[in-house]
C-alpha cells in the first residue's frame, strides 16, 4: 500500500516570461503586442538563434495568450523595457531537428 503522494503527468499549466525592449517602430514590439492583444498566438523560442536546431539547441513551440503588457515603464532617460509572463495555451513541444 502507498504511504506517500504519487505524481504523474497530467494537464499542463505552463507560463513563459519574456523580456522585451519596448520599440515603437512599425511592426516592432509594441505594435505587434497591441495587435495580438486578447488573442492566442504561436510562439517559438530557441537558445541560440545563430545555431541549428539540435539536441543541445532545441526549439520550443507553443501558443500564448497575449493579455498583459507594460507599454510605459521606467523613468525619463531609462531604457524602456518590459517583462511579460504569458499563459501558455496548450502543450509545449520540443524539437531537436527542423528550422527556426
Amino acid at each position: 500500500m502507498d504511504t506517500a503522494h504519487r505524481f504523474v503527468k497530467g494537464l499542463e499549466a505552463s507560463s513563459v516570461t519574456i523580456s522585451f525592449l519596448n520599440d515603437t517602430a512599425t511592426a516592432s514590439v509594441l505594435q505587434t503586442l497591441q495587435a495580438a492583444w486578447g488573442t492566442t498566438v504561436a510562439a517559438e523560442l530557441i537558445q541560440d538563434k545563430g545555431t541549428a536546431v539540435s539536441a543541445t539547441n532545441p526549439l520550443y513551440t507553443f501558443s500564448i495568450l497575449v493579455n498583459k503588457t507594460t507599454d510605459i515603464n521606467g523613468a525619463t532617460g531609462d531604457m524602456a523595457t518590459q517583462d511579460i509572463t504569458f499563459t501558455i495555451n496548450g502543450a509545449t513541444t520540443v524539437a531537436t531537428t527542423g528550422t527556426f
